[in-house]
């Protein structure tokens, strides 16, 4: 049996947690954090497929996260979605300048949560086929 992709859900809300986690439960193994420096041990530790990113958190928010994500080995490959409150077009901007692959809104839909995902992963696999 192969092993279940791993989603990293970072917010500090645990209803956004849980939304998330029910949205992504059948296809992924899920691990929660409420806060930056937990993110971050937990990433290393699990070495997820997806991260989910919320950029309002305690300590460290989310853009500072996910530059920390992306400068860590073995994470340029995973998929980081910045799901937020923040609409802004000058706070997507920041999101994808930190590293951020896709950036959804709260409150989102679950098809479009869905697509921010599935979206990366049919490129990300390819690219590892490619890499070798």
């Amino acid at each position: 049996m192969a092993r279940r992709k791993r989603a990293l859900v970072v917010d500090d809300n645990s209803m956004n947690r849980e939304i998330i986690e029910e949205v992504l439960c059948d296809d992924y193994e899920i691990v929660m954090a409420d806060n930056g420096q937990d993110a971050i041990v937990l990433a290393e530790r699990y070495q997820p497929r997806v991260v989910l990113l919320d950029v309002m958190l305690p300590g460290l928010d989310g853009y500072d996260i996910c530059r920390l994500l992306r400068s860590m080995p073995g994470m340029s490959r995973t998929r980081i979605v910045m799901v937020t409150a923040k609409a802004m077009p000058s706070e997507r901007a920041k999101g994808f300048d930190a590293g951020a692959d896709a950036y959804v809104t709260k409150p989102f839909d679950e098809a479009d949560l869905l697509s921010a995902i599935d979206t990366s992963h049919e490129a990300t696999e390819a690219w590892q086929m490619a890499a070798g």
